[in-house]
Formats: structure tokens, C-alpha cells, sequence
């Protein structure tokens, strides 16, 4: 008795196991779906009108030229964690206005996707000066965009 069913079980074993690799071999038994986050991108208006041919989006870098005094609104597809880098200085808070080679540059931001950018200044620039402003993604931390906005008369 204790034979037939030791050889029972171990039928049983043998065939769940087969069900097993059969099922892996085959590709069946379920699926794994693994939602993956879309790539966003990052329209630009300066001084009002919108800027046409950048293309802002994760893993690159983009220049912007911007005449001091103008304003720069950046709008991300998808809510973002903004950061200004102001002279190799993260710039924390909205509303605040950082002072750069006599450049004022006041951050604000309008909604979890957009920020605007002021700059004035009560001269002309001897030189051109430049900023950082990073994206990156509330969704996927992974995906960050860097756009570089330099400052001209």
C-alpha cells in the first residue's frame, strides 16, 4: 500500500512539473504587463510667442537664446520637478529672484507642468550669461531633460 501510493505521488510530481516546463517552454501561462512611461517633451514661448523648431525632451540637452529682459515659459507634456541652476547654484522655491552678472531672474511656477522664467536687467550684458533649467519626469525619475538658456542683449 505504502509503495502504490509513494509511486502515486511521485506521478503526480512528475506531471505537475511537466505542466510546468511545457507552460514556460510554450510562453503560456499568463503574461507579465509592465507599464513603461512615454518619453514627454517641453514646449517654449518666449516673450509671448511660441518657439518653433526645439525640441526639448529626456536625455538630451537643448540651448535657448533669450534676450535679457523677455520672459521664458516652459510647459512639460506631463508634471515635472523643475530645478533652475543659476551659476552652478540650485535655486530653491518659486518667486524667488536670484541676482546673476546684474541679471535679475525670477522663477514662478504656474502649474505642476509649467514654469516662467523673467529675467530684467537695468543694462546692457558685456558678455552673454546662461542658466539651467532641468525637467525631470514625477512619473519615471529616469527621464530628465536639461535646457540651457543663455542670456543676450
Amino acid at each position: 500500500m505504502k509503495t502504490k501510493l509513494l509511486a502515486r505521488v511521485a506521478a503526480m510530481g512528475a506531471a505537475g512539473l511537466f505542466a510546468v516546463f511545457a507552460l514556460t517552454a510554450c510562453g503560456g501561462g499568463g503574461s507579465l504587463d509592465v507599464a513603461v512611461a512615454q518619453p514627454f517633451d517641453v514646449n517654449v514661448v518666449v516673450g509671448g510667442r511660441p518657439v518653433s523648431g526645439v525640441l526639448i525632451h529626456p536625455g538630451a540637452t537643448q540651448t535657448v537664446f533669450l534676450p535679457v529682459g523677455e520672459s521664458i515659459e516652459l510647459d512639460a507634456s506631463e508634471p515635472v520637478i523643475w530645478s533652475l541652476i543659476v551659476g552652478g547654484s540650485t535655486v530653491n522655491g518659486t518667486g524667488v529672484t536670484v541676482d546673476y552678472g546684474g541679471v535679475g531672474i525670477r522663477l514662478s511656477a504656474q502649474t505642476r507642468s509649467r514654469i516662467l522664467i523673467d529675467t530684467d536687467s537695468g543694462f546692457p550684458l558685456s558678455a552673454p550669461l546662461s542658466f539651467t533649467l532641468i525637467a525631470t519626469s514625477t512619473l519615471d525619475f529616469a527621464q530628465v531633460a536639461t535646457i540651457r538658456v543663455v542670456l543676450t542683449n
